[in-house]
């Protein structure tokens, strides 16, 4: 298959490592697809390292001596998308599944959920009292009603201490999720 793998700013953005590396060892074509902050966090070239492949991201600033691929040659949401089969946004922070619920198009991630019709999955990952707020929930209900596939969040203690669901679904079940998409 080939997946886009949409990465935001959370503390679980690690994480979103071993998905690419997981989905890229189980034969698919993975393309990173980050958030400006995300990017800041972690940088894209790890992520063409573990996929192969080009990273997409909003980057205001020249990085000639970079092999990625920045924004702002043309329509990158729309050439990202074209050969994709699903869309996996992991982690999704609240603030981008507000975005998504939305249909806020900011940066390239929002704006290839938007451009995509194929099957997109988000893994919320924050904390437990960021996830239980009803804002969040709505928003979450919102992307639901739009066709979004909420791979749910695990229970758990936060990194900052606070217990309750908000943890990022763990990466196994994230790949069978991704799986059962093949069948």
């Amino acid at each position: 298959m080939n997946i886009i793998l949409g990465v935001s700013a959370s503390v679980a953005i690690y994480r979103a490592c071993d998905i690419a590396r997981e989905l890229t060892k189980a034969g698919d074509s993975v393309r990173v697809v980050m958030t400006r902050t995300a990017a800041s966090w972690i940088n894209p070239v790890l992520f063409e390292a573990l996929t192969g492949n080009a990273v997409y991201y909003d980057d205001d600033t020249a990085h000639a001596n970079h092999n990625v691929s920045l924004v702002g040659r043309g329509m990158a949401h729309i050439e990202i998308r074209e050969s994709a089969d699903a869309v996996l946004v992991a982690p999704a922070t609240a603030d981008l599944i507000a975005r998504a619920a939305h249909g806020r198009a900011d940066d390239i991630l929002t704006a290839t959920l938007l451009a995509f019709n194929g099957p997109r999955l988000l893994a919320p990952a924050m904390n437990p009292n960021m996830y239980s707020h009803p804002a969040t929930q709505k928003s979450l209900a919102e992307c639901r009603s739009y066709g979004y596939r909420i791979l749910d969040s695990a229970n758990g203690e936060a990194v900052c201490g606070d217990v309750g669901q908000g943890k990022m679904m763990a990466v196994a079940d994230i790949i069978a999720a991704i799986a059962a998409l093949r069948r």
